[in-house]
């Protein structure tokens, strides 16, 4: 019996250090390493808004990896 590969997204959790503070109007976020900042309503909020920032700061940064990847490579 031959098994077939499948093929699917895993998304991998990646812990980094943010710092969170109480602000007049809000919430405010940086994780100083990637250089990103978010703000929200409560801390839940910017807990959140940073989850999610994280998230496009990486991916945009593995796409533009990969791009290049592949250019040197044809």
């Amino acid at each position: 019996m031959k098994s077939e590969a499948v093929s699917l997204p895993v998304i991998a959790g990646v812990p980094l250090d943010c710092s969170f503070w109480l602000e007049d109007d809000g919430w405010s976020g940086v994780c100083e390493r990637l250089s990103v900042i978010v703000r929200g309503g409560s801390f839940e909020d910017a807990k959140k808004n940073m989850e999610a920032a994280l998230q496009d700061h990486i991916e945009r940064v593995l796409r533009e990896h990969l791009g290049r990847s592949s250019q040197r490579i044809a």
